[in-house]
């Protein structure tokens, strides 16, 4: 019989780990600008590097859905249940989500003009940094004070694990986004499978991915 996970945190317990989360939200901050920059670089003609763009965009719209869903289904009830006050900041967050979803959704459809989804990158931009500003100044620090350790370790796990082929690149994304210490932090506390993949291939196509989307 498996034994349920403690989700609120004693006092004396050590906080969640939430080093790789804000680090992830680091990356969110910064990749959606870049990548409407470099759709306004890219040639209209060269088709291929146009393809390796839209399969990078695809691929972070993937992550960052995912890392919603955790929050709408996971984390934010969690917080409802152990910080009743907080239900109006967490009302505004899924509302954010869901006016996010909305341009997720143009950016998921096929076929369009460079301009437009450029356009649709830059709004997203925007919606992300103002959503996650008032996530990691009014939410994070209850994660912090309230949630058990053991539950947030459980759940980023579980996080990983719906990354499924996507996690290769994007854990090497965030490595590359994260401050030095952090990235030594992350490096530490990530399991060996994982430093010995970055290693030996994890790196190398996340790099070589890079230089195709960025140039």
């Amino acid at each position: 019989m498996t034994t349920p996970t403690q989700t609120r945190r004693r006092p004396g317990e050590p906080a969640p780990d939430l080093v790789t989360f804000l680090a992830f939200h680091a990356g969110l901050r910064r990749e959606f600008g870049r990548l409407a920059e470099a759709l306004d670089r890219c040639d209209p003609r060269d088709e291929r590097r146009r393809s390796i763009i839209d399969e990078h965009t695809a691929l972070l719209l993937r992550a960052l859905h995912r890392h919603h869903t955790e929050e709408d289904e996971a984390i934010w009830p969690l917080l409802r249940d152990l910080v009743p006050q907080a239900g109006e900041v967490l009302d505004r967050l899924e509302a954010d989500h869901q006016e996010m979803d909305a341009v997720i959704g143009r950016l998921s459809a096929g076929g369009r003009p460079p301009r437009e989804v450029a356009a649709d990158l830059r709004a997203l931009e925007r919606l992300l940094n103002t959503h996650l500003d008032l996530e990691e100044s009014e939410v994070v620090p209850l994660i912090r004070e309230h949630v058990s350790a053991a539950w947030w370790e459980e759940s980023g796990k579980k996080v990983n694990k719906s990354h499924g082929r996507d996690l290769p690149m994007l854990a090497a994304w965030v490595v590359d986004v994260a401050a030095p210490a952090d990235r030594e932090h992350i490096f530490a506390t990530a399991p060996v499978i994982m430093r010995i993949l970055y290693r030996l291939s994890w790196r190398r196509a996340y790099e070589r991915r890079v230089s195709q989307v960025y140039g």
